[in-house]
């Protein structure tokens, strides 16, 4: 953590936000060591934020750390359960709990995201898939979380780049598989989060209709995602795509964070690769 002294940062990555929050929960790091940063993604903004909420939420603000873009988002954020940029509809915010309160606060969501897909330069199919795969992400919250209140949506697009977080503060991944007890013996958060992401398993004593939906994700995002991230409890998995279509899948134990985490981003230069869709799901599927 001495290296955040020594170099100069200026744009705040997951690595970056894994090593503070590692720092401040050890102790080793303090406000002051922080190095001046800005945020130009809304994945770790909103991760640092969920995983050590006391260094963004100070009052008048954290002076580190710029983040001009999601000033607005991120006061709604504390301040109501929706909200969508009035000026561009690039950003937008909803609660898990209004999605489950409100029939038809889904489908204004839906458009409202699916437009902004659309205006960053996706196609129309793929803005869909977009919309669907977040549907997956907020289902997966009523059902395993235990705290649906405590759950949120958020998308930002900007041009060739759609990005979307879902989280909860609920059990996360691990204690929900636990009261299975088909999964009663697992202790390791990341053997939890592999599971769920690569078998699709559930708490649930039968899993029809209630399995952990990432699969679809997988499959329906196969040619658009360059990157996702998942976090619960003390471990990430990430799943990167390189250049040749493959997926780069890693598991890390990193700070401990409450319930889940989610970050997807897409681009608009891999939304029509060289590789077969059908292929590409192959690729993801394998990892």
């Amino acid at each position: 953590m001495q290296k955040l002294r020594e170099v100069e940062i200026e744009t705040l990555t997951f690595d970056l936000v894994d090593d503070i929050c590692l720092g401040v929960q050890s102790g080793t790091i303090t406000e002051v060591d922080l190095p001046t940063t800005n945020a130009d993604g809304v994945g770790p903004l909103l991760e640092l934020q969920h995983t050590q909420p006391n260094i963004l939420n100070r009052e008048g603000g954290p002076l580190w750390i710029t983040a001009d873009n999601y000033r607005e988002l991120m006061r709604n954020m504390r301040e109501t359960d929706a909200w969508f940029e009035p000026r561009s509809g690039y950003q937008g915010f909803i609660s898990v709990d209004k999605l489950w309160r409100d029939e038809l606060a889904w489908t204004d969501f839906v458009l409202r995201a699916k437009r902004a897909a659309i205006s960053a330069g996706f196609s129309d199919d793929y803005g869909g898939k977009l919309t669907a795969a977040i549907g997956e992400f907020y289902a997966n919250v009523i059902d395993h979380s235990g705290l649906i209140d405590s759950g949120y949506v958020v998308y930002s697009a900007s041009p060739g780049r759609f990005e979307f977080v879902v989280a909860d503060a609920g059990i996360g991944v691990l204690d929900s598989l636990r009261s299975n007890p088909t999964y009663a013996h697992l202790v390791d958060a990341g053997t939890a989060l592999e599971l769920a992401l690569d078998e699709g398993v559930s708490r649930y004593y039968t899993e029809q209709g209630h399995g952990f939906g990432f699969r679809p994700l997988f499959v329906g995002l196969a040619n658009i995602s360059r990157y996702m991230r998942f976090r619960s409890d003390d471990h990430s998995r990430s799943l990167t795509r390189k250049a040749d279509g493959s997926i780069d899948a890693q598991t890390s134990q990193l700070a401990t964070t409450t319930g889940f985490f989610c970050c997807v981003v897409c681009d608009i230069e891999i939304q029509t690769p060289a590789s077969h869709p059908d292929q590409a799901s192959k690729n993801a599927e394998r990892k």
